[in-house]
């Protein structure tokens, strides 16, 4: 399974004397067979060579496949710099669509949409007698734990005695809930989860979110009805479908105020000019980028200032400029670099009017 220090392993490498392949290929038993997902690949090596890719480094693809490749995965992601003694296969858990592209820089935009969408995320379930949490990354179950409280049981028989009874054991539950939300709230901190799906009965739910402490409270974006014996399976399939939707309302939402900002001269940047200057100046606290946005450009061999205008020398600092195949790609590079947000975003209307990619700025 991939890591985040293999990501940023990957934004960081950059090689000037020799390009680096990166690759994609979708192993989906679900999608294509064998035959054809190797067909694809013979596609793919094919485009890498007409790109100028090492021979080294199409044979080092080409040896992975035929005798390394352990059929993991949904997707693979390889990435190859043989004149530098670098090579990086990673099977993952999702499906990725077909890309090669050969460069300076590994192609990392692909891997950035991915930990996007498939985010760190933790499910909670309760009931009267504890609490089951459950933490998915990347599409794969990452862990799990329990904590279970004093028996709760509920009495059908009525008369005062039964009554008296009934509120014992409802007290009981609502210790049960005290402390299940106590356990919780360390267990995701813990593990770092910053949106939780709550699931169980509506009434349960209700008493246990009560208890949460409210910065705990603010991370729980949505809730599933499932209970304590779901599968890990049956919770992703429910609770990934509300992570998501909750994902991509905030993510139009934050797209709206930026667009709004960037016009009114607010601290947003959109358009591919504007956002690169703003990367460049070190403004930039988030970025939004199209997944599908490709442009060619320039980078600065001094000050990696990335450039999209057509002129000799860099505007920052006169050094000599470059040719690069996707600017989107290296914006997405010194992002991470940076230690920023980037939200890879489905095409759209509104995406479109900003050109496809846009910024929250710092000022």
């Amino acid at each position: 399974m991939m890591h985040e220090q293999d990501l940023q392993e990957l934004a960081e490498l950059a090689s000037s004397d020799a390009p680096v392949l990166s690759l994609y290929l979708n192993v989906d038993p679900h999608r294509r067979s064998t035959e054809e997902h190797k067909l694809s690949l013979r596609g793919l090596l094919a485009q890498a060579a007409d790109q100028g890719a090492a021979n080294a480094d199409i044979e080092r693809v080409e040896r992975f496949f035929d005798h390394e490749y352990t059929r993991q995965g949904r997707g693979i992601a390889c990435f190859s710099l043989q004149k530098g003694g670098f090579w990086r296969s990673y099977p993952l858990l999702v499906p990725v669509n077909d890309f090669v592209f050969v460069g300076q820089r590994p192609y990392v935009k692909p891997l950035s949409d991915l930990w996007d969408n498939y985010e760190r995320f933790g499910v909670i379930i309760v009931d009267r007698e504890g609490a089951r949490a459950i933490i998915y990354h990347l599409g794969a179950l990452e862990d799990s734990a329990g904590t279970l409280g004093n028996e709760v049981k509920r009495h059908k028989q009525g008369g005062w005695a039964a009554q008296k009874l009934q509120r014992h054991e409802d007290e009981e539950a609502k210790h049960n809930f005290k402390d299940a939300a106590v356990w919780a709230g360390e267990y995701l901190r813990q593990h770092n989860v910053k949106r939780v799906v709550l699931s169980g009965s509506e009434d349960n739910r209700a008493q246990f979110y009560d208890l949460l402490p409210r910065p705990f409270q603010d991370k729980v974006i949505g809730h599933i009805s499932l209970d304590m014996n779901a599968s890990p399976a049956e919770v992703w399939e429910h609770a990934f479908a509300v992570a998501q939707a909750a994902q991509q309302e905030a993510e139009i939402a934050l797209l709206e105020r930026v667009v709004t900002a960037a016009h009114k001269g607010g601290t947003a940047a959109i358009g591919l000019a504007d956002t690169l200057a703003a990367l460049q100046q070190g403004r930039i606290h988030q970025l939004l980028v199209d997944s599908n946005l490709h442009a060619t450009g320039y980078q600065c061999t001094n000050c990696r200032a990335i450039i999209v205008a057509d002129v000799l020398a860099c505007p920052y600092c006169g050094g000599k400029l470059t040719a690069t195949g996707d600017v989107v790609n290296l914006a997405v590079h010194a992002a991470m670099e940076a230690g920023l947000k980037v939200s890879m975003l489905d095409p759209g209307p509104l995406l479109a009017q900003t050109g496809g990619i846009a910024a929250v700025l710092r000022y």
